[in-house]
């Protein structure tokens, strides 16, 4: 949770709204495996709201109560879909401190570095949104996200399930067929996903 925060510091897209920090997490999920990672948490229910995992909302509030991150803009608010909550959150400077000790450690690096690039590529697909807000929208259209019942499962624990991945490496290939990095599957696919939104959002215009 704070090296997803530390690497929105480092990328300028800080503070993250709950929103997006549900999303950034979803996305680091699915795509775990390009980076040859261990995937977090590779089930989640297909919510109403899009990804939301309540175990990270814990982790969230926690570390805010240690001090190691802050909230801002706190409300409630009730719209079509009930009750629900807004939140923006980023390190505070105790945050920084902890998350540069942890970079010490080999392991936490690697997680780090791949979780900077997924919020690289996510930072290039937005930068020219209008509304910001719905930039956040183009995880809806992820092949895994997209093809789960309403409520249903999401599955991507194993690489067989992890239809993200899948896609992601043929999109890849596609682009380069010789061998496309790690680096360039995120971005390919996130752009990928940048277009299939945009497609999606003219269709429903016309």
């Amino acid at each position: 949770m704070l090296t997803l925060l530390d690497a929105a510091e480092r990328i300028g897209i800080a503070p993250l709204s709950a929103q997006r920090l549900h999303r950034l997490v979803y996305l680091a999920n699915a795509m775990a495996p390009v980076y040859d990672l261990l995937t977090p948490d590779g089930y989640l229910l297909k919510y109403k709201r899009g990804p939301f995992f309540p175990e990270v909302q814990w982790d969230i509030d926690r570390v805010c109560a240690q001090g190691l991150a802050a909230a801002s803009n706190l409300k409630t608010l009730r719209d079509d879909l009930g009750w629900w909550f807004e939140a923006d959150y980023s390190l505070t400077a105790t945050g920084m401190s902890a998350v540069d000790k942890a970079l010490q450690l080999s392991e936490m690096a690697k997680k780090a570095s791949y979780l900077r690039e997924v919020v690289r590529a996510f930072a290039g697909v937005i930068k020219d949104e209008e509304p910001p807000k719905a930039a956040d929208d183009l995880v809806l259209v992820d092949i895994s996200y997209d093809r789960a019942d309403a409520e249903g499962p999401i599955d991507f624990d194993t690489a067989s399930r992890n239809l993200t991945v899948l896609a992601a490496d043929a999109i890849a290939r596609r682009v380069d067929k010789e061998a496309a990095s790690r680096r360039q599957t995120i971005h390919v696919y996130f752009r990928y996903l940048d277009k299939v939104w945009d497609r999606e959002q003219e269709r429903a215009r016309a």
